[in-house]
């Protein structure tokens, strides 16, 4: 399996296969911590698996990278909510009348939550 000249010229060969999950099948998992989530107190990791191939062991350390920026400039989402709660709480923080409210709960529950409730 020879390196592609990315990583060669980079020198990152043995880096690539040192921080990512090899598969069984030869494919490559990438997983970086990405903090805590908010909502939930629970460990947030961005993943991302690799086909097997010639060229995966370079193309993981791409995605690794990737990641790595995204969480240093804060552009990973920090939450595995889904917009149904992230709706319950901005509903409990939002400072608005109670008759607003009211009819945002209407709205919400009768056309955003039955179509986007469950996405993340």
């Amino acid at each position: 399996m020879e390196p592609s000249r990315y990583c060669r010229r980079r020198g990152r060969r043995e880096a690539a296969t040192r921080r990512n999950h090899e598969a069984p099948s030869g494919s490559l998992r990438v997983r970086v911590y990405a903090g805590v989530d908010p909502l939930t107190g629970k460990r947030h990791y961005l993943t991302e698996t690799i086909p097997a191939g010639r060229t995966a062991k370079c193309e993981a350390e791409k995605v690794r990278t990737r990641f790595l920026n995204e969480v240093d400039e804060k552009r990973s989402p920090r939450t595995r909510a889904t917009l149904h709660q992230l709706l319950d709480k901005w509903l409990d923080v939002a400072d608005i009348e109670p008759t607003t409210r009211m009819g945002y709960v209407n709205k919400l529950n009768k056309h955003v939550r039955p179509v986007l409730g469950r996405w993340r």
